[in-house]
């Protein structure tokens, strides 16, 4: 009897304890894989809902007051288009990472500190520089930076900084509440993109948590807690004043007459492909890229491209230099480049006064200017036949410079060492403060309130999407 009960005890134990690690290696592999998560649903929050998105803000509010966690302050007045708030239909994971992640648990923490890549969707972790990295950043005492790419939410707890970059799509609501449930206190979130509020919305968290996110922010914006813009116009100094531009030259290489290059043909803000086919009724416009009827070359991030477009484009006396979206500041190498290349830019994008404040003196001509294409179209026909009227154009060039990423230089700046180093002294500026610091709201006047129509003129007010309009394309970028 002994020796049965014997028997039937250990197997009992047996049995329990091949159970016990089923369970385990079911837990680990649903938590933590890089692909699904087991982490708990919105709907486990207010358990007697189910979530669901279309019911958008006024189901937010409703967690709110039930949990007394946060306070939304008329919603209803601040989002006023489509775009504005996302359907969290996103994905369930973050972008995956092929690369180890690494550690200051081993090392002397007053002088090491961690930072942590969340997006680099798609091929940038690998492209814009090869993950993990160190940065030694100057200091009192000097630190160490260990830089590595995440693809998991728990991955974070042992990170001092986060940086939201390069997100492609929106994030569903578990995601973003497990990296809240990872987000150890005093941790710094960073909101980091080159592009406007309406390609950006991957980092856009849910809206009820939008005050209590992001820190801070790197964006192209004036406001921005880091500003990265595209380019710059720097004045020259009293002994720069006297360089002398050879106009004579500019005039010589001028055989066309505007070109437009673009790949990105279905916008999300208006309808600028639209906008340059009707252009096409009224003058000569030349378009290149995916848009248009060639390609000027099809590897444009290495050197002998670059200079291969230039040369080309350097032949026409105007550009075409439209923005995705009408967004304040928002200003990109559409425009930079055109002036390193020598053509003047006509443009759409932000207001002519955002314009007048970023850009060289008279060197551009916006289309707001003009109550018609007819009066757009008489002027630029005017300029080319004029030499004198045109060439008013390049005066600026005797007052000063401009100063501009490449396309690729751009990118890689949010990886670069300096960036790196700009987020660590903000880092330690915010933790010595005495001050409780605001935090970064993506729906507020610093990001989404950003954008306004692309035109104070009707007949440019035409091109912009009403707020249901729907793509053909589902891709972003198409």
């Amino acid at each position: 009897m002994t020796s049965n009960f014997r028997t039937y005890l250990f197997l009992f134990f047996q049995v329990s304890f091949t159970i016990v690690l089923i369970c385990l290696y079911y837990a680990y592999n649903t938590e933590y894989s890089s692909h699904s998560f087991a982490y708990p649903a919105i709907s486990s929050i207010v358990p007697e809902r189910q979530f669901d998105p279309d019911e958008g803000i006024s189901y937010y509010e409703e967690i709110i007051q039930e949990h007394n966690e946060f306070y939304v302050d008329t919603p209803e007045k601040a989002v006023t288009d489509i775009n504005i708030r996302p359907a969290y239909r996103g994905s369930d994971h973050l972008c995956l990472s092929r690369t180890r992640s690494v550690s200051c648990l081993k090392r002397d923490k007053t002088q090491c500190l961690k930072v942590s890549f969340v997006g680099l969707c798609g091929r940038w972790s690998s492209t814009l520089r090869q993950f993990p990295f160190e940065v030694t950043c100057k200091g009192t005492p000097q630190r160490k930076i260990l830089v590595d790419h995440v693809d998991k939410p728990k991955a974070i707890e042992n990170a001092q900084i986060v940086i939201f970059s390069f997100v492609a799509s929106y994030l569903n609501m578990d995601v973003w509440l497990a990296l809240r449930r990872f987000r150890p206190r005093g941790q710094m979130w960073v909101f980091q993109t080159e592009e406007s509020p309406y390609y950006a919305v991957g980092l856009l968290p849910p809206w009820n948590f939008r005050n209590d996110s992001y820190n801070t922010s790197i964006t192209f914006h004036s406001a921005a807690d880091i500003q990265s813009p595209y380019g710059y116009y720097e004045p020259f100094r009293n002994e720069e004043s006297n360089i002398l531009e050879n106009f004579t030259e500019i005039l010589a290489a001028k055989k066309n007459f505007m070109i437009w290059i673009s790949s990105h043909c279905e916008t999300l803000h208006w309808d600028r492909t639209r906008f340059v086919k009707d252009l096409q009724r009224s003058m000569r416009v030349d378009i290149f890229g995916r848009c248009g009827n060639d390609s000027l070359c099809k590897t444009r991030w290495q050197d002998n491209c670059v200079q291969e477009v230039d040369d080309f484009v350097k032949s026409y006396k105007f550009i075409l230099s439209l923005e995705n979206s009408c967004c304040e500041d928002y200003v990109t190498e559409k425009l930079w480049h055109s002036f390193t290349v020598g053509t003047v830019p006509v443009v759409i994008g932000p207001r002519i006064e955002n314009y007048e404040r970023l850009a060289p003196p008279g060197s551009f001509i916006h289309v707001d200017q003009f109550s018609s294409v007819e009066s757009l179209r008489d002027y630029l026909k005017h300029l080319d036949k004029n030499d004198t009227a045109y060439l008013e154009y390049f005066k600026w060039k005797k007052l000063g410079k401009v100063r501009e990423h490449t396309i690729k230089e751009h990118y890689q700046n949010h990886v670069s060492d300096e960036n790196i180093c700009t987020v660590v002294d903000q880092y330690f500026e915010r933790q010595n403060s005495a001050e409780k610091l605001k935090m970064f709201d993506p729906y507020g006047p610093r990001w989404k309130g950003l954008c306004h129509q692309c035109g104070r003129n009707s007949w440019i007010q035409n091109y912009q999407f009403p707020l249901d309009h729907e793509r053909k394309n589902p891709w972003i970028w198409a």
